[in-house]
């Protein structure tokens, strides 16, 4: 008899589906069979899918680290921290994120498991006043910088998603902040 299945498979299984379904479309048949156990067991460990997804996304976002309790002096050092942490998580879970960024308008469910990393957008947000208050960063909304800076790491992950002759590596973080320091360092 087959063991256990771990949590994080079955994890790894509900964001696959979802990515490749939606929320909406993904059952828990799909993701039960995708996960190699049977949907009764999935109730029982998880009660619900908008549970399941729930910890799946908790479980994900606590296995990217990003260190941002206490902004520092340097700006391209705290800015890199922000761009490596999200060039990983686009890299790897880029399906499911932007499944679920699209859903979210529309599901209260997906709305309601999304609420959790919007605090580390907050954070980040946080980072980024810091730095515009030290006068490091030109002073805009913070989540219009957010977008700036990652935009270059998401449309790149797209990308490599949507068109799979992609060949072009992944975004390096070191340039992309480089580069947004070239145009968002205020001017004297």
């Amino acid at each position: 008899m087959a063991g256990r299945v771990p949590d994080e498979a079955v994890f790894d299984a509900v964001l696959a589906v979802i990515a490749e379904q939606g929320y909406e479309r993904a059952t828990t048949r799909a993701i039960a069979d995708a996960a190699g156990i049977n949907e009764a067991t999935l109730f029982r460990r998880f009660t619900s899918k908008e549970n399941l997804l729930r910890q799946a996304v908790r479980s994900n976002f606590a296995g990217f680290a990003l260190d941002l309790d206490t902004p520092g002096d340097d700006v391209a050092a705290d800015l890199l921290t922000i761009v490596s942490y999200y060039s990983r998580l686009y890299e790897t879970r880029g399906g499911v994120v932007l499944t679920l960024m699209r859903e979210a308008k529309f599901s209260p469910e997906v709305a309601a498991v999304l609420s959790e990393p919007e605090s580390l957008l907050e954070r980040v947000d946080a980072v980024i006043l810091h730095h515009q208050r030290r006068g490091s960063l030109v002073v805009e909304p913070p989540r219009h910088t957010f977008f700036a800076l990652v935009g270059p790491v998401m449309m790149r992950a797209i990308a490599r998603r949507v068109d799979q002759r992609a060949t072009q590596a992944p975004a390096d973080p070191a340039a992309v902040v480089r580069r947004f320091l070239d145009g968002h360092r205020p001017t004297s």
